[in-house]
């Protein structure tokens, strides 16, 4: 007890000595920069007046929501997502991570989040690491997000300066920074142990029981998902170890990483303290997959584990037919024809190199995909095509296998000189690179039954994710695969010949149409200017590699060195148009725009709601509005019945709209909904859709 009383006195000591000395009355904080988003304000304060060479110097970046709206912790809770802070910083300097205040639960329905109402600040120390310039300009690029009843995305770009000097305190800036360091939870002098289980956790915080006198309420927000479900009460209970804390856990909730996180303490004289723990982290057996069958073998949208398996094997062979692999079915055809004068071995290798190419970069994707969601990003299936810089590196890369189809120079893809009976490593070689092409075509579109299969999968341990997408891969590429091993199919093929050389000319044609597609796709996010960009460095890098070839002189190759340097530089400007890309977005005017708010509206409202998720990278979608929702028959169908029209699109990063895509199960678009009147859950209809579909749906009408 008198441990407790003296840490409490000399923490109110520190805070009174704090406050007279650092915040002197009229003093006035003044930003280093700010600006101001659509929902909120974000501005940088600096504590020193400058950085001295080999010290440190204290950053604070505030974050000020409208009334009413709140914002974000490290670990953001059920939905949400934590402020991303990228700092571009001159040679010499180096931020360390934020620093997060104390955060403090928002229920959200049945949902809990962790965050802040009202103004925030986090801390960032930048370090001079030794010598410095005289001046040192900084860029930062930071996005958070503001949710009330709805949730908006806020971006800013800043440019800050700072000189080189003895490191003075700025007195004007002190009350934020004594503030925003009152926020942040204390160290914790006690040992720690997070024990993970099946259904539930178990925290044990080794203090002595003169601490724990007066204890009345105990919370622990754990920095890392997969701990606790974040709604469920937490019990605690004082033992002769200390302070135990009974945590409730989904069963199979994604294994936890980190054990650290904070402690709030409440005690009833009103008073609380926040600490910062670091326990041990335990993982029982019985919290994996395989010795929790009831927590894997069905997610919370009902689907046993078998069933998501089989979904996706099926909804990778359906794959094959959707739209968005129409661009390579060309190509893998002409390997159909090619393969017929092989040896069976090298046949089932090209199958099997086929295969692997298309496991591989599935197994890619996915591994980004589960790290950046584990890192609080809102994304799903298809999130590369979010990317502008991503869509103009495939862009060029389908431009450079058009020209190579066209004979203006060789990349080897395994189906050159078909007639000339290629070695089986060559063939190998380009089956897998043709694989390769399959997945980053195929990825952002969504066949039947793969939808309930991702969406499964993404709430599993990484065991079964990368189960069953394996299965998905392999879907994909059965076709090709049972091709290499039949000699039926294979004596079904025409025979190879020298009209083979001008096919392959021929499907540089579709080649070149999908790189079309995806500058148009580029251009949408990106804007005029960015692309203007894209379309020189295609040219630039076709003509440098087609140069290369017309001699080996050491002037030719410096020229040609030159020019890709110079379509690399052109590459790399693009990354700051593309991040301030305004297109693909629908105008905030545009009443048929999709919004958390939007649709509550109508809902309220009583009246049938059909809203649609899209991207313009998603050739399915395209596809279903084409031939469907842009009809004059689906019009006056949705016109007969008074249904209201809500249109999400996806085509860059949209946090409100990948929560609505995780409520009903799905990773990726398209996603199609129907509200009857007084219903708050959707009836989902069918990734290609049709018009007896949406008459269907229209008829569940009460």
């Amino acid at each position: 007890m008198v441990l407790n009383v003296f840490r409490r006195g000399t923490l109110c000591l520190i805070w009174l000595v704090s406050l007279c000395l650092c915040a002197p009355v009229g003093a006035t904080a003044t930003p280093l920069v700010e600006t101001e988003a659509s929902h909120s304000k974000l501005a940088v304060y600096l504590e020193t007046d400058n950085i001295a060479p080999g010290r440190s110097a204290w950053l604070a970046v505030h974050i000020e929501p409208r009334d009413g709206w709140h914002t974000y912790w490290l670990n953001p809770g059920d939905s949400g997502a934590a402020p991303i802070l990228d700092w571009t910083l001159p040679a010499g300097l180096q931020a360390a991570a934020p620093l997060y205040g104390t955060p403090h639960a928002i229920p959200t329905g049945p949902l809990v989040n962790y965050g802040y109402d009202g103004p925030s600040s986090l801390l960032v120390r930048l370090d001079a690491t030794g010598d410095v310039a005289s001046a040192m300009p900084v860029h930062l690029y930071a996005e958070w997000l503001v949710c009330a009843t709805e949730c908006v995305p806020q971006f800013a770009e800043l440019d800050l300066s700072f000189t080189a000097g003895a490191g003075a305190m700025d007195p004007a800036n002190a009350g934020i920074f004594s503030k925003a360091r009152s926020a942040l939870p204390e160290p914790s002098y006690w040992d720690a142990r997070l024990e993970v289980g099946a259904g539930q956790s178990g925290l044990t915080v080794f203090m002595a029981t003169d601490e724990a006198d007066g204890l009345e309420s105990v919370q622990f927000f754990p920095a890392a998902e997969g701990v606790l479900t974040y709604a469920a009460p937490q019990a605690w209970i004082l033992t002769g170890e200390g302070l135990g804390v009974r945590l409730e856990r989904a069963p199979g909730a994604p294994q936890p990483g980190s054990a650290a996180g904070v402690l709030v303490l409440g005690f009833r004289d009103g008073t609380h303290g926040s600490y910062d723990l670091s326990p041990e982290l335990v993982l029982s057996a019985a919290s994996t997959s395989t010795a929790d069958p009831a927590g894997v073998g069905t997610d919370s949208f009902g689907l046993p584990l078998w069933q998501a398996a089989l979904f996706a094997l099926l909804g990778g062979l359906i794959l094959n037919l959707m739209p968005c692999v129409f661009p390579i079915l060309s190509l893998k055809a002409f390997a159909f024809i090619s393969a017929n004068q092989r040896s069976v071995a090298s046949r089932r290798a090209d199958g099997w190199a086929y295969t692997g190419g298309i496991w591989v970069s599935f197994m890619v994707i996915v591994g980004i995909l589960m790290l950046l969601r584990a890192g609080g990003a809102a994304i799903g299936w298809g999130f590369q095509l979010q990317e502008p810089l991503f869509v103009a590196f495939l862009a060029l890369l389908m431009v450079f296998v058009a020209l190579s189809l066209g004979g203006m120079f060789h990349i080897r893809l395994g189906i050159e000189n078909a007639g000339a009976g290629l070695a089986a490593e060559e063939g190998s070689k380009g089956a897998f690179f043709k694989g390769v092409l399959a997945a980053l075509v195929a990825t952002p579109c969504t066949a039947p039954l793969m939808a309930p299969a991702i969406g499964f999968a993404l709430t599993q341990p990484a065991v079964v994710v990368f189960t069953i997408f394996s299965l998905l891969a392999l879907g994909l590429a059965l076709p090709f695969l049972a091709l290499s091993y039949s000699e039926t199919l294979a004596r079904m093929m025409p025979r190879p010949g020298a009209w083979m050389e001008k096919v392959k000319e021929a499907l540089a044609f579709p080649m070149l149409l999908t790189a079309a597609w995806l500058v148009y796709i580029f251009d949408q996010q990106a804007g005029s200017a960015a692309t203007f960009l894209l379309i020189a460095m295609i040219i630039t890098a076709a003509f440098a590699v087609w140069l290369w070839q017309q001699g080996t002189g050491p002037v030719l190759r410096l020229i040609c060195v030159a020019l890709l340097l110079a379509a690399v530089f052109g590459f790399v400007r693009m990354l700051p148009l593309a991040r301030t890309s305004p297109a693909a977005q629908v105008e905030a005017g545009d009443d048929n725009a999709y919004s958390p708010a939007a649709l509550d509206r109508l809902l309220a409202a009583g009246e049938p709601v059909f809203v649609y998720f899209t991207a313009d990278w998603c050739i399915t979608c395209k596809v279903n509005e084409k031939l469907v929702l842009d009809r004059d028959e689906t019009a006056a169908l949705f016109s007969r019945n008074r249904v209201r029209i809500l249109k999400g699109d996806w085509t860059n990063k949209n946090a409100a709209i990948a929560n609505v895509l995780a409520e009903y199960g799905r990773a990726g678009v398209p996603l199609y909904l129907y509200y009857a009147p007084g219903q708050r859950k959707a009836v989902v209809l069918p990734e290609v859709l049709t018009l007896g579909a949406i008459e269907d749906a229209l008829a569940t009408n009460p």
